[in-house]
């Protein structure tokens, strides 16, 4: 298991993941890993969460990304942040519970989505030996950050996330190289498909 060191947010132009939709950028978490030379993984937050994240971790805006911050859809309902960072008392309640009841954040679990993607889950381990399972990653970084204790990244998750990598790599190459013409085709000549006589 691997400890992460540094947490940085960034904003990228283009998609997180070859299925996904092109945007015009995409907001990125990278967990920086301690045991391995600087490592990263890297995984895709929508814009509400990324700015989530951007406060709690008591970073500014840059111009671009208050252009996207203002720019992003808003809902009326309550969330976790109006409830617990906006509000002091609230605020004060939720760390002094957090720093008493969760032991660690281990992200650990990752799911192969369609074709082309995959998604990750972390669990929450407790101090009284219990385990969370299958929390999205960025909800239980917002609580360790908030209750102060670490999260780490399991070298099979790791191991796992490359695995896919490759095939997805190779599904993508494998689309991109044009089919072999049969002896037939060569022989006949090429016609335009859209030849209307």
């Amino acid at each position: 298991m691997f400890k992460v060191v540094d947490i940085k947010l960034r904003i990228v132009r283009g998609r997180t993941g070859p299925a996904d939709k092109r945007f015009e950028y995409s907001t990125l978490i990278d967990y920086i890993i301690k045991d391995e030379g600087g490592k990263t993984l890297t995984m895709g937050i929508t814009p509400p969460v990324y700015f989530f994240l951007k406060q709690v971790l008591n970073e500014e805006l840059d111009d671009l990304e208050r252009v996207i911050f203002h720019n992003i859809r808003r809902e009326n309902r309550k969330i976790l942040k109006d409830l617990f960072i906006d509000n002091n008392l609230l605020n004060i309640s939720l760390k002094g519970v957090l720093v008493g009841a969760v032991d660690r954040i281990v992200i650990d679990g990752i799911k192969s989505v369609g074709k082309l993607n995959y998604n990750f889950s972390a669990s929450i381990y407790l101090n009284n030996g219990q385990r969370i399972p299958n929390i999205i990653p960025s909800d239980a970084v917002v609580i360790a950050l908030l209750a102060n204790k670490s999260i780490y990244i399991t070298d099979s998750l790791l191991d796992e996330k490359e695995k896919i990598d490759k095939e997805i790599e190779e599904k993508m190459t494998s689309k991109k190289e044009p089919k072999p013409e049969s002896e037939d085709e060569q022989k006949e000549g090429k016609v335009p498909k859209s030849l209307y006589t």
